[in-house]
């Protein structure tokens, strides 16, 4: 039987985009480890912690979309073990709307035909 986690980790693609996020303003950087049309894991070690909004901007090749997510669980790890655990903050997009949908679903397809499969 399929749970809901196993449906939402397989919509998730596993792709490496720059994303800028802050709380009040996109100051800080972070790579997506995995992205999906409601949600990402947001590789850094600026953490905040959850239930905090954040604000977005995602920057796909055809330029930056800006959104809004919510901090649902975040991992911090000591400096010197950040480039062998993973550390960082699962996000979900609140209300993304249609530039991010639109920009979504063209950069995955564009992926694809690239030959790099999702």
């Amino acid at each position: 039987m399929a749970g809901t986690k196993e449906k939402r980790v397989g919509d998730r693609l596993k792709r490496r985009l720059m994303v800028r996020f802050g709380h009040e303003t996109p100051s800080k950087t972070a790579f997506t480890k995995n992205l999906s049309l409601t949600g990402a894991f947001l590789r850094t070690n600026s953490v905040y912690k959850p239930g905090t909004t954040l604000q977005l901007e995602v920057v796909f090749p055809g330029g930056p979309v800006g959104l809004w997510a919510q901090v649902v669980w975040a991992k911090k790890v000591p400096a010197q073990l950040a480039h062998i655990l993973d550390c960082g903050m699962g996000v979900r997009f609140i209300n993304p709307g249609d530039d991010w949908e639109d920009s979504f679903r063209l950069w995955r397809v564009g992926k694809g035909e690239a030959g790099n499969p999702s």
